[in-house]
């Protein structure tokens, strides 16, 4: 049978600006996005019948309906009247509730092998319209690798400037409730006045350069959900003398640096003094 396949990336949230409340009860952001090889992959399978199925070789993540790529090809196929039964295969790489918007790039690369298996023809924006009525992040993977992102996440600003950055993810093994660390940012009394998203985007040509003007706004109320998660970023600060970010709402944490030597020699000390999983990744360019 007929079958695509392709990559289904990670991504970091470089910059996360939390606003406040709308009136759908999500929050309005702006963040700087790039998207990172540390990937999944996706494999479309035409079938002889009209059902749509996913399969997954990571048995944690759930098969039926609450699984973003099967959601995103049912989405599909009532929006372009299709009727063609397809396999979804997912495997996973990314960690799942790591703030790493796996899950969200599986439906995004799922629409995207779609459209080219049932030859549709739909453009980006099309499909990131399709993918806002599944999840936030969704929209963001049906773009290129570095943007922002703003409003509730469905509005996408592809950046043409290339990011060409290693980066190290720390990936502990906390869970973060999203609904949890909003909730917990809704609590706070005060809330920094971010503005330096500009001054990252300046700083672009020079990763390392860029990481003291990183911010996440979720980062605090994040470490409340989660202590154990504070304890861990200190921890590799100690080892490292170097800082990280903590990507979405976590519990990945990064540090960007400008060269692949650097990166695999920051992991090489996280791991053996801070006893954490690493993994090194390349900001994607294409």
């Amino acid at each position: 049978m007929e079958s695509l396949t392709r990559p289904s990336p990670a991504k970091l949230n470089l910059t996360l600006r939390v606003g406040g409340t709308r009136a759908d009860g999500f929050h309005d952001l702006e963040s700087l996005v790039v998207q990172v090889d540390l990937c999944d992959t996706v494999t479309v399978t035409k079938r002889t019948d009209r059902r749509l199925l996913v399969e997954c070789d990571d048995p944690s993540i759930p098969c039926d309906h609450s699984n973003l790529a099967l959601r995103a090809a049912e989405a599909l196929a009532e929006y372009a009247h299709v009727r063609q039964g397809v396999r979804i295969s997912l495997a996973k790489r990314i960690p799942a509730g790591a703030g790493l918007g796996g899950g969200s790039s599986n439906a995004a690369t799922t629409l995207k092998l779609l459209n080219a298996l049932w030859k549709l023809g739909l453009s980006h924006p099309e499909l990131a319209e399709i993918g806002a009525t599944l999840g936030s992040d969704v929209p963001l993977f049906c773009y290129g690798p570095l943007s922002v992102l703003r409003g509730r996440g469905e509005l996408v600003e592809e950046l043409v400037q290339p990011l060409d950055a290693w980066a190290v993810l720390v990936l502990p093994t906390i869970h973060c409730a999203t609904p949890a660390v909003y909730a917990a940012w809704d609590e706070m009394e005060a809330h920094a006045d971010r503005s330096g998203l500009d001054d990252a985007l300046a700083q672009i040509h020079k990763p390392s350069q860029m990481m003291d003007l990183l911010f996440n706004d979720l980062e605090e109320p994040a470490f409340v959900v989660a202590p154990a998660l504070r304890v861990v970023a200190k921890r590799v600060t100690v080892v490292t003398g170097q800082a990280v970010r903590l990507t979405g709402s976590g519990s990945a944490l990064f540090r960007l640096h400008d060269t692949e030597q650097e990166a695999r020699a920051f992991a090489a000390v996280v791991a053996e003094q801070a006893n954490l999983h690493t993994e090194v990744a390349r900001t994607m360019s294409t």
